[in-house]
């Protein structure tokens, strides 16, 4: 045996299995979920007149939710055109839609043929409203909406080069440890 192997294969193989137990890699993996909140369909909106349709939103716990609303506005013969789109929670109706000054809405503009992203922090109903006041033609709303939610999660493993490299070390060691239980010391004056 040669001892001084066996402490230089030993000390390989404890440093090695260390480095590989004590030095984390982190794993970043986004998840994302999507739920249908208003499947495509067309709403009427005549001529001088609000519309506005309630749906109930339950937000996904623990991620940022966002609501995606896709709007496509025509007249009745099919040409494109655009509507006053409004985006509300419940009781804020008459601060939204009917006051001079609107500052109930989440979203208060002009659409046509849009895809909206509306940041969303409660689960209640709210309401999609139209305002056609400003026109005397009668229009159709193609609206969908989609709850999109993310996040992120961090998963620790050790799959990383310095892991690797521990193991390699660790490898290392355990030889010179064995070569050195198992060599036979030659003694000079035999």
């Amino acid at each position: 045996m040669k001892f001084d192997l066996v402490v230089v294969g030993a000390f390989l193989l404890i440093a090695g299995l260390t480095a590989y137990s004590m030095i984390p890699n982190f794993h970043t993996v986004p998840l994302r979920s999507a739920q249908m909140v208003v499947n495509p369909k067309p709403i009427p909106v005549s001529s001088a007149s609000l519309t506005e349709t309630p749906e109930n939103v339950s937000l996904f716990p623990g991620r940022e939710n966002e609501l995606r609303v896709n709007l496509t506005v025509s007249t009745q013969s099919g040409a494109l055109s655009s509507i006053q789109f409004k985006f509300f929670p419940e009781g804020a109706f008459q601060s939204c839609m009917l006051d001079a000054q609107p500052r109930g809405c989440l979203i208060n503009q002009t659409v046509s043929n849009s895809s909206i992203l509306i940041p969303l922090n409660a689960s209640t109903t709210y309401y999609f409203g139209f305002d056609n006041r400003g026109s005397s033609s009668s229009k159709q709303v193609l609206m969908s909406a989609t709850l999109l939610a993310s996040s992120v999660t961090t998963t620790v493993a050790r799959d990383g080069g310095m892991n690797f490299a521990g193991l390699g070390m660790s490898l290392i060691g355990l030889l010179v440890t064995l070569y050195g239980v198992f060599a036979k010391t030659v003694i000079p004056w035999e």
